[in-house]
């Protein structure tokens, strides 16, 4: 299987490996995914298994963006290979924390206004960075179809994309590659059941805090209103 293919290379190439000991709200493995890019056959069995979602998914798009730097190199190869022109993201200077900023954020390569854009990245941070892009294409008249993520860390790094009802397809799933490699003696259950264990954590917290932002922001909308309210003239005065 394709996957258990990938999952096993991961672990020997030291591309994932275990922590033994851990400080509090730290992952207990390390992922670089850099490394991947040295290693041509799990390069290419990482796209090729990304085509394979993408296709089962039968998204329609004209072209995939690569909304970081990290993922041009993926973004390429399956553009390459599905025939699709290719976007890249530069965001030099962009506030990631703060939702709705799409201040230095730039769509390089020829967008045009109507295109069908598939969305490519390695890794979801917990920030808006992606829901700020979304925006940025959506305002200069693109239209997003769908986002790929090469790497699922936790179901609540992109929970408020999920909020924003998204189209997601995940390739790699973190706890599943422990998974596995547990079930197949590769690894300890303790380190399986630690990233579960983490992935649940991260997952709640995530929530919580897009629920909190949700609050703040029907907040602000009441403040506005009111303050408009207060500004306007009574009718007939």
């Amino acid at each position: 299987m394709a996957k258990a293919s990938i999952y096993n290379d991961l672990l020997s190439t030291n591309i994932l490996t275990t922590k033994e000991f851990i400080v509090s709200g730290e992952k207990p493995y390390t992922l670089s995914l850099s490394k991947i890019l040295s290693n041509p056959i799990l390069f290419d069995n990482v796209t090729l298994i990304s085509e394979h979602f993408i296709k089962a998914a039968t998204v329609e798009f004209d072209k995939i963006c690569a909304t970081s730097m990290s993922a041009i190199p993926y973004a390429t190869n399956i553009a390459t290979s599905l025939e699709k022109g290719i976007l890249y993201v530069t965001d030099e200077g962009n506030d990631k924390t703060d939702k709705d900023n799409i201040k230095n954020l730039s769509i390089e390569g020829g967008m045009n206004i109507d295109d069908r854009i598939l969305l490519i990245e390695t890794i979801v941070g917990n920030d808006f960075h992606l829901n700020n892009i979304i925006q940025k294409i959506t305002k200069y008249g693109g239209n997003i179809v769908g986002l790929v993520i090469l790497v699922n860390l936790c179901e609540g790094e992109y929970i408020n994309l999920v909020s924003q009802n998204e189209k997601i397809i995940t390739v790699l799933n973190i706890y599943d590659i422990f998974n596995h490699l547990e079930n197949n003696n590769k690894i300890d259950l303790f380190y399986s059941e630690r990233v579960k264990f983490y992935c649940e954590k991260v997952t709640k917290l995530n929530i919580k805090k897009l629920l909190e932002s949700d609050k703040k922001e029907v907040a602000e909308v009441v403040e506005v209103a009111e303050v408009a309210e207060v500004k306007q003239p009574f009718v007939g005065q």
